[in-house]
């Protein structure tokens, strides 16, 4: 399984972000795959999808992303509990030298748990215990 965090799923989406390019090469790997097989994301993800994209795009762009990723075809969602949000908590609290949003927290803890070691991210939060791919972009 592949974890799928908040940026790449914006990035692809819209062809205007600088990380757009990257990811769609990332994504067009997938081409001829059973993606909820393979995909995996949280509900904490989409909700935080759905809001970006409604507030960088526009109301019509949030629900067409919000249709696609609910209709489960592109990943797989995996409901974060009450115990996973109190652990992103705690992370959240241990390491405050990173500027990690809570939901990021949420997305390792749910990534631990699930026994996942690589993910489809654009930035650097993923990177320093996991697998990123495209990773951020390079200066």
């Amino acid at each position: 399984m592949i974890f799928v965090d908040t940026g790449f799923f914006f990035a692809l989406a819209s062809e205007k972000d600088p990380d757009h390019p990257r990811t769609l090469e990332v994504w067009q790997g997938f081409r001829g795959r059973r993606l909820p097989e393979i995909l995996v994301t949280t509900n904490h993800v989409i909700m935080e999808c759905i809001t970006l994209t409604r507030v960088r795009i526009s109301h019509h762009a949030a629900v067409v992303m919000g249709e696609r990723l609910y209709s489960e075809k592109m990943v797989r969602i995996h409901p974060a509990t009450a115990e996973d949000a109190r652990a992103a908590f705690e992370y959240l609290k241990k390491y405050r030298d990173k500027v990690y949003s809570a939901v990021t927290c949420l997305s390792f803890v749910v990534m631990d748990k699930l026994g996942i070691t690589g993910a489809l991210a654009v930035d650097d939060d993923f990177t320093h215990r996991f697998v990123a791919r495209p990773g951020p972009a390079k200066p």
